[in-house]
């Protein structure tokens, strides 16, 4: 909670900031800055992309993911484990491609202890056991850190030992025929 409302906080203060460097007058930079931290606040905090309105915002399995997001699945031993921060970190540092790439980060956790949610990266956590229907079908050990990118279709089109940068995971989706059609729309980036 205490993360959520950072975030809030520095938005409303960048909203603020944007309007003084356009010389708008106080009153109105200050009234703006207030309506941008409560709408905010009013919005749930799982907010993401959405690949289409038949898909889960917050989808609850891995089957309800298909056809609507690419789950980067990465399995940790802990919720706290170093590789699993670094990861999370790589991808709120470029939330947006996430978005703009329908990746949810999906954590497979063997013990939740200590697991932080990304502050921007579109995710989900998922119950206790579809993530052991997860660990069994790709057959990775409790104790084991490994990332996997699914594509939409659920064909693992990544499998990496160690976190992987956005600029790896930029590059390897845009080169897929679903990301290609999906660039083609009005709204695309």
């Amino acid at each position: 909670m205490h993360r959520m409302a950072a975030g809030i906080s520095a938005a409303a203060i960048r909203v603020y900031r944007n309007m003084q460097n356009r010389n708008v007058p106080q009153f109105c930079r200050t009234l703006a800055a207030v309506v941008s931290l409560a709408s905010a606040a009013l919005l749930p905090a799982t907010l993401q992309a959405q690949a289409s309105l038949k898909c889960q915002v917050q989808p609850q399995t891995l089957a309800a993911m298909h056809h609507c997001y690419r789950p980067l699945l990465v399995f940790s031993p802990r919720g706290d484990n170093a590789a699993l921060r670094a990861q999370i970190q790589n991808l709120d540092n470029d939330a947006d491609d996430m978005m703009d790439r329908f990746v949810l980060l999906t954590p497979i956790l063997a013990d939740s202890h200590g697991y932080q949610p990304p502050l921007d990266s579109p995710h989900a956590l998922l119950p206790g056991t579809e993530m052991a229907s997860i660990r069994r079908r790709f057959q990775v050990p409790d104790g084991t850190f490994l990332v996997l990118l699914l594509e939409e279709n659920g064909a693992v089109a990544l499998r990496s030992s160690h976190p992987v940068s956005t600029d790896r995971l930029n590059a390897l989706i845009d080169t897929m025929p679903d990301r290609k059609i999906e660039r083609q729309r009005k709204d695309a980036y």
